[in-house]
């Protein structure tokens, strides 16, 4: 056998936790069994927890760290990718401050997968067509823990180039459990409140047969974000954005489990899930336009709305002791769509725009524009000034009603039917087999306009102005920016309630003419893009094998085989020589077989230390958006811009070797090399072609390109100061560093480039002190900067900034039942930045502002 130290509360911590396991683990299996490597399991928690982790790390054939299902409530995480940033390797993309997507080492979000129980979850979101799951509408508290896998074994999905995070969700617990949560808090710059609450009951029936769990929580924060846009014309800036953002977002979550456990040990169960993000923004966005000596204000309302919801049955199933059969039937659906502003037929990102003529902007460059320093301008990167003359405040009498935009957005994704069966048989005392199939049927429609209507000046007379609505100052405009050296909203005008401006439009909406040559449609052929139908279909088959070679070592082995058929429907916009558009059906299929092989080692070079090492095929599937056939064909400009159907998928060989040493029962200290050969990228190339039978077209479309690769180094510690005298030896520090490097060739493009959205560094520092009654734990997470877009040289490039964050959170334990827990996020007011080329030349900046919660959480049983 590998050299184990067993410890008794890791036996009674993996005893409890396989009456949750997700449909591909065994209840019955052993930790060395239950999985084979390069997985990281996470639920969060105090050092207690994480030494339980690091002991079935030890212990199983997979990298692995268990902790407690409470443990996430020990961090200020409060939805499923927040829970998973302080992983070795993890990063997250953020959106208003909260996190969104994940990614693992540093590779695209949509080169990695994220799952829940085991399921690769359908996407829908307002502005992305990758294939990449927003997670801000999943609460945290639904979770019973985490999985991180890195090196994939064969009996999971092979889609996932960077890794796969998998989000288990509770299922029943042993005894009736009834636990409540409640608390309250406060967000600074939106001057706004902050509420939380779950309720979790379960139980089971006499003798243990049957069980349940239902669990709900609700999250309701008020938000704000300020945030200033340069916009470029080359090097020079001509348009400033000030955007003011206020909202109110509410999260609800349910989860519904039960299960049957029968005779022969196995089991039948089903869950039910439901998540939802409503987020309702105002908006107010004064644009500086130097260009064209005006002054714009955008009065902005919407909600968005994301909602998903799932189901799934399933059964474990043994056949004497040594097989077992598990199936699994699920079904889920994901949509985004806006709520119903400014009415349920109109429902959109609305915007009404007011704008001011001859401001006479001043300090201007001779051509118009303003410029940074580091362009040989005069204008600092942190304090752009307005370039407004002195004692200019924009006058809402000489502000005209310019137009009004409905921006509609709807994504629905459905996987329809998803199949699984696992089968395992122990051949002898030495090798383990497994077999299994996968079958998926997915669905994704995708909806899209961008309508600009004007005042109907010819019938009903001037365009209304500003002036002639009821006036207020601007939420939050007396601290607007106020991290910055400059007063920007001296210069701003008193603004109309969103309310008022729907009303109006409600009332006067035959008054307003489109605006065709502004607009984004289908019947211009602006909008074909992001307008399409998909089906696609997945049928995956494995076989796979556990040998115990020694004592000291086991190899997994096993082979992968995915078959993946896409079909899209959409339409090609075409305007002839005449300038008379029309449009064609364009449909594109595709299909194509992935063999995915994958071979883990693992060795225990002493009864403290590790050594793993595998090698593995992966790919990543191209995102929807760049397989939607549809575009636009403009015959005076011969171009075509679309997308590509015939795309391949992105592969990649993965080889990972891992160094482990435990200090005894007091922590961890790890270090790890991965290096990704990458074939088939993807990227937006022009290239003169064919289309509909005319040669000689330019087509700017995606493209596969050349090969790719990235490598890395991953370090943890993990270690509790237990050597120290007294109250000291209670303090705790972990901390994990991962430094990566990549490249990859662009046509076009000189030398070579980083991948795009590989970040090069990701670390993170927690210390904490944990006596059993009091906790407190200060945690900082640091994902480095990466290139977001690459442009034709490296001074266009557009990247996304460093980020860095620093969090608290205490717990206080009051006799077996009451938690008072403390919690304060983004300590440091972290900007979110993006910029071109250089940080000193910005394209956006943000500044979320610092928030926390006080509350408490109370077990009746």
């Amino acid at each position: 056998m590998i050299y184990v130290k067993l410890l008794p509360a890791t036996i009674a911590l993996l005893v409890g936790q396989v009456n949750y396991a997700h449909a591909q683990e065994s209840s019955k299996q052993s930790v060395q069994d239950d999985s084979e490597i390069e997985e990281i399991v996470v639920l969060g928690r105090m050092f207690e927890t994480e030494l339980r982790s690091l002991e079935l790390q030890r212990e199983s054939n997979r990298i692995v760290n268990v902790v407690s299902a409470d443990g996430i409530g020990k961090l200020p995480d409060r939805n499923a990718a927040e829970a998973v940033q302080r992983v070795a390797g993890v990063s997250i993309e953020r959106d208003q401050g909260e996190g969104r997507f994940v990614a693992v080492r540093g590779l695209p979000s949509q080169w990695s997968s994220s799952s829940l129980n085991g399921h690769r979850l359908p996407s829908a979101e307002e502005e992305t067509t990758s294939r990449a799951t927003a997670f801000d509408f999943f609460p945290s508290e639904l979770i019973e823990r985490i999985e991180v896998s890195k090196s994939v074994t064969a009996d999971q999905e092979g889609d996932s180039i960077g890794g796969n995070v998998n989000f288990v969700t509770r299922t029943a617990p042993e005894e009736r459990t009834l636990d409540i949560s409640l608390s309250g808090g406060y967000a600074d710059k939106a001057d706004g409140d902050i509420k939380s609450m779950s309720i979790l009951y379960g139980d089971r029936s006499e003798g243990g047969k049957w069980g349940f769990l239902a669990n709900v929580t609700g999250w309701s924060r008020d938000w704000a974000t300020d945030n200033y846009e340069p916009r470029r014309k080359g090097e020079g800036i001509y348009r400033l954005e000030l955007r003011d953002y206020t909202g109110t977002r509410d999260t609800l979550g349910l989860n519904l489990a039960t299960e049957y456990r029968l005779e022969e040990g196995g089991k039948i169960f089903a869950r039910g899930l439901y998540g939802t993000l409503e987020d309702e923004e105002t908006h107010y966005k004064h644009r500086l336009r130097f260009d064209k000596d005006r002054m714009e204000l955008q009065h902005i309302h919407n909600t968005l709305i994301t909602r998903m919801q799932g189901v799934e049955v399933g059964g474990e199933h043994f056949f004497g002791d040594d097989k077992q059969l598990n199936w699994n039937l699920a079904s889920y659906d994901n949509e985004f769509r806006y709520g119903n502003t400014p009415n349920k037929d109109d429902r959109s990102y609305f915007v009404m725009r007011f704008d001011q003529t001859e401001v006479g902007y001043v300090g201007l460059d001779d051509d118009g524009l303003a410029y940074n320093q580091i362009d040989g301008g005069t204008d600092p990167a942190e304090n752009i000034p307005t370039h407004l003359p002195d004692g200019f405040v924009m006058d809402p009498s000489q502000s005209s009603l310019s137009w009004v935009e409905l921006y509609k957005v709807y994504v629905n994704e459905k996987d329809k039917v998803i199949a699984t069966f696992d089968f395992s048989s122990q051949f002898s005392s030495e090798l383990e087999l497994k077999f299994g199939m996968k079958y998926r049927d997915k669905e994704r429609v995708s909806e899209f306009s961008d309508a600009f209507y004007s005042w109907d000046e010819e019938n009903y007379g001037p365009a209304p102005a500003l002036s002639d609505f009821t006036l207020s100052d601007q939420p939050g405009r007396n601290d607007f920016l106020s991290e910055l050296d400059i007063n920007y909203d001296s210069q701003f005008s008193q603004v109309a309630s969103m309310s008022q401006l729907e009303n109006f439009w409600n009332q006067n909406r035959d008054k307003f003419i489109l605006i065709p040559e502004e607009s984004a449609l289908v019947e211009n052929g602006g909008a074909l893009g992001r307008n399409f139908e998909l089906t696609e279909r997945h049928l995956s088959a494995y076989g796979m094998g556990n040998y115990e070679l020694s004592d000291r070592a086991i190899l997994v082995m096993g082979l992968r085989l995915t078959q993946t058929q896409t079909k899209v429907e959409s339409q090609v916009f075409v305007n002839d020589e005449a300038n008379n558009g029309y449009l064609v059906p364009f449909n594109g299929d595709k299909e194509y077989l992935s063999i995915l092989p994958s071979a883990h080692l693992k060795y225990a070079l002493t009864e403290d230390s590790n050594i793993r090492l595998a090698l593995t095929r992966t790919f990543a599937r191209p995102d929807f958006g760049d397989l939607n056939p549809g575009g636009y064909y403009a015959e005076h400009d011969n171009e075509f811009i679309g997308g590509n159907p015939d795309l391949d998928p992105t592969y990649s060989w993965n080889l990972d070797l891992m160094y482990e040493y435990y200090f005894d029962d007091s922590g961890i200290l790890s270090a790890g090399l991965f290096y990704k050969d990458i074939t088939d990228p993807i990227f937006k190339d022009v290239k003169e072609g064919e289309y509909n039978g005319v040669l000689g077209i330019d087509i700017y479309s995606p493209e596969n390109g050349e090969d790719a690769w990235l490598r890395g180094l991953e370090f943890n510690l993990v270690r509790k100061m237990d050597f120290l005298p007294g109250f000291l030896s209670n303090i705790g520090l972990s901390t994990n560093l991962t430094m990566m490097d990549s490249e990859m060739r662009i046509p076009g493009r000189d030398g070579v480039v980083p991948i795009s959205r590989q970040a090069d560094l990701l670390h993170n520092l927690s210390i904490y002190y944990d006596d059993g009654t009091f906790s407190i734990r200060l945690a900082q997470n640091h994902k480095g900067e990466y290139i977001e877009e690459h442009g034709s040289n490296k001074n266009e490039d557009q990247y996304y900034g460093a980020y860095t964050s620093l969090d608290m959170s205490a717990n206080y334990t009051i006799g077996d039942n009451l938690v008072i827990f403390a919690e304060a996020l983004n300590l440091t007011n972290e900007p979110l930045t993006y910029y071109i080329g250089n940080k000193d030349r910005p394209k956006q900046v943000e500044y979320y502002g610092v928030r926390g919660q006080l509350g408490f959480r109370y077990s009746f049983f």
